[in-house]
């Protein structure tokens, strides 16, 4: 598909959460030497707020509150974006993300009756400032994930900084 046609694309509505417990770890999880947090697409006539919150609790098991909107950006993915089928899907159809940002709290964890096939099994919790430096290990980032790196590591440092 041709540049042109491309920026015709809709983005895909999607969110990501930094959600903190009493011990100010964060919920987010390594694989493959990739740090993920809580996240995913929003569904039609859904709020992103809303959609952070299932998508946390279906992913994490974790019910989060006190849920704060950080920002919202687009990211247009480039040809070597996408590496798994799922995402080879996405790119003919999407033009990148629209990413809303949000943080919280951890209330509690439930085990849900149904493991989705993206459930977090295994440790959950990280600690916040090892998740920054294992973040900016990988720099300097690709082109195509330059500008979302970037503003998770700027919602993270507030974040540690507003804990002085």
């Amino acid at each position: 598909m041709n540049e042109k046609k491309r920026k015709k694309l809709p983005f895909r509505i999607n969110c990501e959460g930094y959600f903190l417990d009493n011990k100010r770890n964060i919920l987010a999880k390594e694989n493959k030497g990739i740090i993920l947090f809580p996240g995913g697409g929003i569904d039609k006539n859904e709020g992103a707020a809303e959609a952070i919150i299932r998508e946390t609790k279906e992913e994490t098991g974790a019910i989060v509150k006190n849920v704060i909107k950080l920002g919202t950006m687009k990211i247009i993915w480039d040809t070597n974006w996408a590496k798994t089928e799922k995402q080879k899907a996405r790119y003919k159809i999407f033009q990148g993300d629209e990413m809303h940002f949000f943080i919280g709290d951890i209330e509690r964890f439930d085990e849900p009756d149904i493991k989705e096939e993206d459930f977090w099994d295994g440790e959950k919790l990280m600690n916040i400032k090892e998740v920054i430096k294992k973040i900016e290990e990988k720099s300097p980032f690709d082109n195509n994930i330059k500008e979302y790196r970037k503003a998770q590591l700027k919602f993270l440092k507030e974040i540690v900084k507003d804990e002085k």
